[in-house]
């Protein structure tokens, strides 16, 4: 008999074949359960094959913490079969944590698949069950009295595709720029499919070392593989545009910000970022500081018209840093920041640049008070220099806790990379990194050349020839 789960289907469950407990089954069938609440996976908490770790749904993506086997002994295993899901220490009430261990045989590892689409403990009888009757990804799974509602019902069907949409609207995430291009919408829908699941390499180019690809020559000639996503800052190099475009041609992805002088004086770049402004001046249409902003913004939105024009989208961090007090842009306090946030989302959207996903950049101390909205943040972001090579699960948490459980979050900004390995057990979710540029990744100390290739050989980092085609 071949176990098949089966379509859920305009509310109703049709089951071609029960799953049955040990002894009478013969055959094992292997793939994805999909809730029938959400559409959305049973997926293992940041893809970490480590025993305790929860389960959860989150979007479908056909990795290996999202692919379930269910074996003639009435297990449900993942990781390659290494693990079985588990109802925790044994426990039979409602509410005990599914997680996955190592396989015991034991009655609390063993499942049933009911004609109704629901999955219960032999053990206990209860269901497995979404957490709330939630749909949002990251909702964990636990143990619940069987009530055959939707979010207790599971099949091999459903879910959000594993490589990004073709055409505008097939993906469930919406931007925060209606009018976006397909290819913001592509990428916005690839990051959100990596999120939890692997982790974006990125670095920050150069362009006054040995050309604009010194810091990329770097890291090929110690791993063999470039990075996802290429830094690029319109202060540093205000010809950035051809650049990222040609990187996006080449099947990687830019990111964007801009260390822009101060509206209140003439001086642009990062010397000019440190330089005190006058927001409510520079956010008043007439004044010189706005002449000032507005030119350089419009400038900006030229660069990033030329990847538009090529077709390319890019991940857009203005204003980095928020929370921090170094730059002038924060220097007034989170609430002219917000204000400055969102005259740059209708300034670009003014302009015609709708290739953008918008990226949110705290500082290593995210806060609230500094965050404009989701209305206008596509993902959200965290940065720091400090520390070993650790997963900085404690900044990820504090973002986590102000952008919630849904938006991807990026590590925007690093000087060491996290290991691959400590972010998988600690289940901190960062959907990329990148990492500083010039000695942060040349001086063979900070990130030294053994290192970078574990890194871009993991499993679990994307390298630009692993990133789909997006264009």
């Amino acid at each position: 008999m071949s176990l098949v789960l089966a379509a859920v289907t305009a509310g109703s469950v049709s089951v071609s074949a029960l799953w049955l407990t040990a002894g009478d089954a013969e055959a094992a069938s292997t793939g994805r359960l999909v809730s029938a609440a959400s559409g959305r996976c049973l997926d293992v908490v940041g893809n970490a094959p480590t025993t305790g770790t929860r389960v959860q749904i989150w979007d479908c993506n056909g990795q290996a913490n999202q692919t379930w086997t269910f074996t003639d002994a009435g297990e449900l295993r993942v990781f390659n079969n290494s693990l079985c899901l588990d109802a925790e220490g044994g426990q039979t009430s409602p509410g005990t944590a599914a997680v996955i261990w190592s396989c015991t045989g034991a009655a609390n590892q063993r499942w049933r698949l009911n004609s109704n689409g629901s999955i219960t403990g032999v053990q206990s009888g209860l269901c497995l069950d979404v957490s709330g009757a939630a749909t949002t990804a990251g909702t964990l799974v636990a143990l619940w009295n069987c009530n055959g509602q939707a979010n207790q019902r599971w099949s091999q069907t459903g879910g959000n595709p594993t490589t990004p949409p073709t055409t505008p609207g097939s993906c469930a995430v919406a931007p925060v720029d209606p009018n976006a291009t397909a290819a913001a919408r592509r990428l916005l829908c690839y990051v959100y499919s990596q999120y939890g699941n692997h982790i974006l390499s990125g670095q920050q180019e150069s362009t006054w070392v040995s050309g604009p690809d010194y810091e990329m020559n770097i890291i090929r000639n110690a791993s063999g593989k470039y990075p996802a996503v290429r830094g690029q800052d319109m202060g540093d190099a205000p010809d950035f545009g051809a650049r990222g475009l040609a990187w996006w041609n080449a099947g990687g992805i830019p990111m964007v910000g801009y260390h822009m002088g101060s509206p209140a004086q003439n001086t642009d770049g990062y010397n000019g970022s440190l330089m005190r402004a006058n927001i409510n001046a520079a956010l008043t249409s007439g004044t010189a500081d706005n002449g000032r902003l507005n030119q350089r913004l419009t400038a900006w939105a030229n660069q990033l018209k030329v990847i538009q024009n090529g077709g390319g989208a890019v991940l857009f961090r203005p204003w980095h840093e928020a929370s921090g007090t170094w730059f002038w842009w924060s220097m007034e306090g989170a609430g002219q920041y917000n204000r400055l946030w969102v005259y740059t989302y209708n300034f670009m959207r003014a302009q015609g640049v709708h290739n953008l996903v918008y990226l949110h950049p705290f500082n290593g101390s995210p806060s609230a008070a500094w965050y404009p909205g989701k209305q206008y943040v596509d993902i959200g972001g965290a940065d720091t220099y400090a520390g070993d090579h650790g997963p900085l699960t404690s900044m990820f948490n504090a973002a986590r806790s102000v952008y919630g459980g849904t938006i991807p979050i990026a590590l925007h900004e690093n000087g060491r990379i996290p290991d691959p390995a400590q972010l998988q057990s600690s289940g901190a979710r960062w959907v990329l990194f990148n990492t500083w540029h010039t000695s942060f990744i040349s001086d063979g100390s900070t990130n030294p050349p053994s290192f970078i290739n574990t890194v871009y050989n993991s499993s679990y980092v994307v390298t630009r020839d692993e990133v789909p085609n997006l264009r």
